[in-house]
Formats: structure tokens, sequence, C-alpha cells
């Protein structure tokens, strides 16, 4: 049997490639690039990659972000469980979501099942403060996501200042 590993994940966005340039110390993360690809008429998730450097340095030149003509966004993840994060993990987290979104500009990963995972997405606003109803660019993305390696289990979390 093999080890089921839980991973959460805090999203901060949506932001402008001039917004990430202007913070460096951004880096070691994920990250999902949105908007409009030629002739679409909605903006959508369009790619998810990983980098262990700058956010910035990663996504200013990249082969495929550049094919995202109108309303480019982008959606910065940091690991935040467990608190060693290792590309393993961002891998991990990674190939969750391009086999279960199969965003339109990630071609491999798509075809074979993710690693036994459980994945919890949290969501902030540029700022930092919480989102308490999902943005819609990312409705789609349940805030959990469990793959056992055999069925997938999803759902969206309430958030709430405190319980009353």
């Amino acid at each position: 049997m093999s080890v089921h590993t839980t991973l959460i994940v805090e999203w901060r966005g949506p932001l402008t490639l001039e917004e990430i340039e202007s913070n460096p110390e951004w880096s070691n993360g994920l990250y999902m690039a949105t908007g409009r690809l030629k002739y679409e008429r909605s903006a959508s998730i369009q790619y998810c990659g990983i980098t262990e450097g700058s956010f910035f340095s990663r996504l200013r030149y990249h082969h495929k972000v550049d094919q995202i003509f109108r309303e480019q966004r982008f959606w910065l993840g940091s690991v935040k469980y467990p608190s060693e994060v290792s590309r393993h993990y961002l891998e991990l987290v990674e190939s969750m979501i391009i086999y279960f979104w199969k965003p339109a500009l990630n071609e491999r990963k798509k075809l074979s099942s993710p690693k036994s995972i459980t994945l919890i997405n949290r969501w902030f606003k540029k700022d930092n403060t919480p989102r308490y109803r999902q943005h819609t660019l990312c409705k789609d993305i349940e805030d959990v996501i469990s793959w056992d390696g055999n069925l997938w289990r999803l759902g969206n979390l309430q958030v709430y200042d405190e319980i009353v």
C-alpha cells in the first residue's frame, strides 16, 4: 500500500506580472496562469507549474504563458504543510492539479493519475486577506481534493471569522 500524503497550499491572487515583478522575494512554489487564449470567449486556468526560484524570473519569458493573450493573471501558491517544502511536494500538487483540471497549455501529467494525495487549497486576495467566496476564475477548483488511488473525494470549505 502506498503512502497517502496530505498537503496544504495557500493561493494568492489574481496578480498581474507587474505585481509579481515588484515582489522579487516571492519564490519557491506553484503558479497557475489564467486568462484567454486566441478565440476563447472566457478566461480560465490555462497552465499550472512550479518553481524553486523567483516567480517573476520563471514567468517573465515563460514559453506557455506567452500564449495567454487576454486577461492574463496569476495565482501563486505556497505549500504551508508540510513545513519542509521540497520539489517532491511541489510536483505532487502540480501533478494533481494538471491531472484533475487538465489546463489547456499543460501537455505532460494529464494522462497518468497522481499519487495518493489529499490537497487542501486555501484562497487569499492579493493583500493576503482570506477569501470568503471563491474567485470566479478558480470556482471549479475544490478546496479539498483527495485521491486514494481508486476514488476521488471533493469538497469546499466554509470560511468564517469566528464560530457564533
